[in-house]
């Protein structure tokens, strides 16, 4: 989607993100270009404050997308023929060729794996899935003792190697599987902002799934993004934080627990797994943000410190010189405790109050009658949107994905919202209907 604003601007963003407040005004004649839609199983937004007048909407969103899509193409795990599903999928021990990109994000990977000891690995896709936290389907069960003994010895950093001329990637056990679900949505973010300011627009805001960089300001304010209380009961926001500033711009992640889990003889088990013991993190940080120059680092810095736990977690955000917020369940309150420039945010007693989670663990989802009703609300809200963006947009529906009147890109294929996540699922249409084409013509 795309929503461009003249003159009076609202300004208010979802999930994670907080700008200076949550309505507020930026100057006359001031315009805001923002952009959102899915892309790597979550949602991203793109805020461009003060664009050219010459700048085509309709080219920029394209554009965004595209730069989404080749992040997808070279490290998404539900794309077969990406570049890291096709190296997962091979068995040889050998160099293997991938793309510069890529192999900075396993560099980044493999360079904090080491600091942490193991803490952050990119390799643990196997114990994740076990866990009921992975794209294999889920039990809803703890695996067994045998079963994590056995995963732990198909792990480990160690065994992979990143070569960055020619940029290659190479494995010591066939069976060795790389999974950057921890690190790429804040690259994806890094390439967004970096491709705008490569256009000239230098004061960007860009989110994916949480993860957020800003460059500049919006007429002179800061962009703020707000840091949420780790309670999914409450939603409430506990600090707002100024990324950008007039010495450099910044990029912020958070890590927590407090969202994704599952129950099982009543037990509840964290979606983030310990590379280490091969079992989901069992502490009191509920959640971790980190603030760096990159998102990248931010994005792993954060699932790191989470893994590591209070202690160790707060002593090497202190080793590294990180700005961090740690934020623990202290009974049934919070305690705040940061670290750079996020010390200011530091609680010497217990703030907020730990509510009870309304989320249902997976393995007890509630009554399938709510289920039901859930799903079709929603279904009947998405048609009613369609509906409505093809009465006063004036467009036809067109597009595989099921689209509104989206642009056909030069390549021929249709962008659009959906199709921005998985492009996955776009490219594989599009060769799937390159196959059929070539198959009629040679009929």
């Amino acid at each position: 989607m795309m929503i461009r604003f003249r003159g009076l601007v609202m300004v208010g963003f979802v999930g994670l993100l907080l700008c200076d407040s949550l309505s507020s005004v930026v100057a006359a004649d001031s315009v805001m270009l923002e952009f959102s839609g899915q892309t790597m199983a979550t949602t991203y937004s793109v805020k461009v404050f003060g664009p050219a007048e010459s700048v085509d909407v309709d080219d920029l969103r394209i554009d965004i997308d595209g730069v989404l899509r080749n992040v997808n193409d070279q490290m998404s795990t539900y794309l077969k023929s990406s570049e890291i599903s096709r190296f997962n999928a091979s068995d040889s021990t050998d160099w293997f060729p991938i793309s510069p990109e890529f192999a900075d994000v396993v560099d980044a990977a493999l360079s904090i794996a080491v600091k942490t000891n193991g803490a952050f690995d990119i390799t643990v896709a196997p114990l994740v899935n076990a866990w009921n936290f992975g794209p294999s389907p889920r039990t809803g069960k703890a695996p067994s003792d045998e079963t994590i003994q056995q995963l732990l010895a198909t792990i480990g950093y160690q065994k992979l190697t990143v070569r960055m001329d020619p940029p290659s990637l190479k494995k010591s056990i066939p069976s060795l599987m790389v999974d950057l679900s921890a690190i790429a949505k804040g690259h994806a973010v890094d390439r967004v902002v970096e491709f705008l300011n490569s256009k000239g627009m230098k004061d960007v805001f860009v989110e994916i799934g949480g993860e957020v960089r800003t460059s500049g300001s919006k007429a002179g304010q800061w962009w703020k993004v707000g840091i949420q209380m780790p309670d999914a009961a409450t939603d409430q926001w506990t600090v707002a934080h100024a990324l950008s500033t007039s010495d450099s711009d910044r990029a912020m992640a958070t890590s927590g627990d407090y969202r994704n889990f599952f129950e099982s003889d009543g037990k509840r088990y964290s979606h983030t797994i310990d590379p280490r013991t091969g079992r989901p993190i069992d502490h009191a940080l509920a959640s971790v943000s980190v603030v760096t120059a990159s998102c990248v680092d931010a994005d792993a810095w954060a699932t790191a410190i989470n893994v590591l736990g209070p202690d160790d977690g707060l002593a090497i955000a202190t080793k590294e010189g990180l700005d961090t917020l740690l934020i623990s369940r202290a009974g049934d309150e919070f305690l705040r405790i940061g670290t750079g420039t996020l010390s200011q945010y530091s609680t010497a007693s217990p703030v907020g109050a730990v509510q009870a989670s309304p989320v249902k663990a997976v393995d007890s989802a509630g009554s399938p009658w709510v289920v039901m009703a859930i799903t079709t609300i929603a279904f009947a809200t998405i048609l009613m949107a369609m509906a409505v963006g093809v009465i006063f947009g004036r467009k036809a529906i067109s597009g595989s994905c099921g689209g509104i009147a989206n642009k056909t890109n030069d390549d021929g294929s249709v962008s659009c919202g959906l199709c921005s996540n998985p492009a996955d699922a776009c490219k594989e249409l599009r060769d799937r209907m390159q196959t059929t084409h070539s198959q009629e013509t040679n009929a």
